[in-house]
């Protein structure tokens, strides 16, 4: 199964090359829009208002761009009564747990664009998309944006929406009498309008809707299934039975635990985050909760994500049999797990016993600490580079995700999905 991933991830146009037990994914498509894909050569618009979902923007800016397409933010950002956050006025707009576009933090420009949407021609874009969360509110009430969308509609592009992102869908009348679904700020409308389904996605024609983030992964790939109707997505399901464990330690990347979560969902595998109380937390308002805070916003437990969907346990509590693979995000968690003695002994007992370990961007660092690196050739973010040669593993920035042996290694956010599909290949290979 493993080498029918490779074949499947070597369509995208990526260079994947293989030396004995070790794989790289590398070359000048790394963290890039592929040149391949069922969105190849489309244009999606995504149009977002302050208090939009973070984890949708964060999927979207990793996973279009990886069937082809060119994502651009459309940013309602004159709507100014929503300025919860003192960042929003130079930022534009803000999503519910405090993500900027301008671009993506940690992302760079390599697979999105952001603009103001009056400065936008909606005749440009293949297809628009307008993100869930509570931005579907702010933006509902602007003329610019149902213009927008009904110019889009008009010249034959498709429209989605998910979740409370179909308010505006609904309000520009493009959803009556349609096949659809939606989430519960939307649904007892649309059962009113519409022929509503209680369905993770739905799609009519060329207007597809999603219940909510969860499903965004089966909205990323209706819409690939839109432009082409050939289009199956293998990855779906590919991991049932196995078990992926997520160290969730404080100030870990968002980016790094949000869309590797809502992909392994999707591959069906189970999840579980650990976490541990760290010898510093650099948010005491914190102090004294069961929280564990992101970098940037998010938390576990996870705000958007139900946790009927995924386990959450005290490392401490862990057992070998718990899971087949783990998984340690990056920017500051790993320091974490460097100053904590719990984490740092459970990486080495992990590695006895001969459990996948995957680490991104920091994440090498605590396992070049738990001296497990040597001889492994790791992919990561520069930060890392001394901890990986110091303890004897080879680092090597042109990487974008490695395959060797039993660890795997990818570089940064925007390598989330090679570096999720070495995950793959490497269960699959056990």
């Amino acid at each position: 199964m493993g080498k029918a991933v490779l074949e499947l991830v070597r369509q995208t146009g990526i260079e994947i090359v293989e030396d004995g037990s070790t794989i790289f994914w590398q070359g000048e498509y790394g963290g890039q829009t592929k040149p391949r894909g069922p969105l190849a050569g489309k244009k999606v618009a995504c149009i977002v208002g302050s208090e939009f979902s973070d984890f949708q923007a964060y999927y979207m800016a990793s996973y279009i761009g990886e069937f082809g397409g060119e994502l651009e933010f459309l940013c309602v950002d004159w709507v100014t009564y929503k300025f919860t956050r003192p960042n929003i006025k130079s930022k534009g707009v803000v999503g519910m747990w405090g993500l900027s576009l301008d671009p993506i933090p940690v992302m760079g420009p390599t697979k999105h664009s952001c603009k103001n949407l009056k400065d936008a021609d909606a005749k440009n874009y293949d297809a628009v998309v307008i993100l869930g969360g509570h931005s579907g509110d702010v933006i509902v009430t602007e003329p610019e944006v149902a213009d927008f969308l009904k110019t889009a509609n008009g010249n034959g592009a498709v429209i989605g929406g998910i979740g409370a992102g179909i308010m505006i869908m609904i309000r520009c009348g493009i959803m009556q009498g349609k096949k659809c679904t939606g989430n519960a700020v939307v649904s007892y409308m649309l059962k009113k309008i519409a022929n509503f389904e209680d369905s993770p996605v739905v799609t009519d024609g060329k207007i597809i809707s999603a219940r909510d983030t969860l499903d965004t992964p089966v909205f990323v790939r209706a819409l690939c299934k839109a432009f082409d109707p050939n289009f199956e997505d293998q990855r779906q399901g590919l991991l049932a039975g196995k078990k992926i464990l997520v160290i969730a330690g404080e100030d870990f990347e968002d980016i790094e635990l949000a869309v590797p979560v809502l992909e392994y969902l999707y591959r069906g595998a189970k999840v579980i985050l650990a976490t541990f109380t760290p010898v510093i937390r650099s948010r005491p308002p914190l102090v004294g909760l069961d929280v564990v805070q992101g970098n940037f916003g998010m938390s576990v437990p996870l705000q958007e994500i139900p946790q009927s969907e995924y386990e959450i346990k005290k490392l401490a509590d862990v057992s070998m049999d718990d899971f087949d693979a783990l998984q340690i995000p990056g920017a500051f968690c790993p320091y974490n797990i460097v100053e904590t003695a719990t984490p740092l002994e459970f990486l080495k007992k992990a590695d006895a016993a001969e459990k996948i370990l995957t680490y991104i961007c920091h994440g090498a660092i605590p396992i070049a600490a738990a001296d497990l690196i040597a001889g492994k050739k790791a992919a990561g973010w520069e930060a890392s580079r001394d901890s990986v040669e110091i303890m004897g593993g080879e680092y090597n920035e042109k990487w974008a995700a490695v395959v060797d042996g039993r660890h795997v290694s990818g570089r940064t956010p925007p390598e989330i999905p090679e570096y999720v599909d070495a995950i793959t290949v490497a269960l699959l290979k056990n």
